[in-house]
């Protein structure tokens, strides 16, 4: 199964290609700009740099949050644009468990942590001892105090290892407050792309139609707050 899959959740860019659990080739930038900017073009001079068409891809797959609202509804647009016309079907996956794969094995809990704006962090607890993610706490958007009261209710205070591009506005009030937390060094805060396709060829029985297929923000954008809805 050829999958082709990306990242526009934050700051950074990811796109890759896998054969199965394969990795074929990706590309990830850890500043992207405007994600609008640079994602159909590069997708497709990704897949002429492999020798690939995109007729050949057999499963598409996203992240879909949560993240920033703009960058996910970006890179789940340009899916649904490339998958539909093929008749194709999209697998979208969480980006904090994708996040999480950066550390895979670990025998600490793996503790993603992304900047979402207004005093708040979107973060889980994941256990990756079997390579893959398994959520201890699930997605969630919370100010970092509370995370860090989270992790000690459940003991966890000494056991947990953070990354993330949250940390490089909360590093002082998550590692610097948990007795023993550690932080990943920065080369892995960025969300890779291989992440999302190999969480999406082990959940491709759940893939959905381009149609289907929606973001998870966990809160409402700002236009909602400011609407009423």
């Amino acid at each position: 199964m050829k999958i082709l899959a990306i990242d526009t959740s934050s700051t950074s860019g990811s796109i890759a290609l896998l054969d199965d659990r394969r990795l074929v080739s990706e590309w990830t930038v850890g500043d992207a700009g405007t994600h609008s900017n640079w994602l159909l073009k590069s997708i497709d001079a990704h897949l002429k740099s492999a020798g690939r068409g995109l007729d050949e891809i057999d499963l598409f797959a996203v992240d879909i949050g949560p993240g920033s609202f703009t960058g996910l509804r970006i890179g789940i647009s340009a899916l649904k644009g490339l998958a539909w016309p093929l008749g194709r079907k999209i697998a979208g996956v969480s980006t904090l468990a994708s996040l999480a794969m950066n550390i895979p094995y670990s025998g600490r809990v793996v503790c993603p942590v992304l900047d979402a704006r207004k005093g708040e962090v979107y973060t889980a607890l994941y256990d990756t001892m079997s390579g893959l993610p398994r959520a201890v706490m699930p997605d969630s958007v919370l100010p970092p105090r509370s995370l860090v009261k989270e992790i000690e209710a459940r003991g966890l205070e000494g056991d947990v290892v953070f990354l993330g591009s949250g940390l490089s506005v909360y590093m002082e009030t998550l590692v610097g407050t948990l007795r023993d937390a550690y932080a990943a060094p920065q080369h892995l805060w960025h969300i890779r792309a291989s992440n999302v396709g190999l969480l999406a060829f082990e959940s491709a029985g759940e893939a959905v139609s381009p149609a289907e297929l929606v973001p998870i923000y966990l809160r409402k954008s700002e236009a909602e707050l400011k609407s009423g809805g």
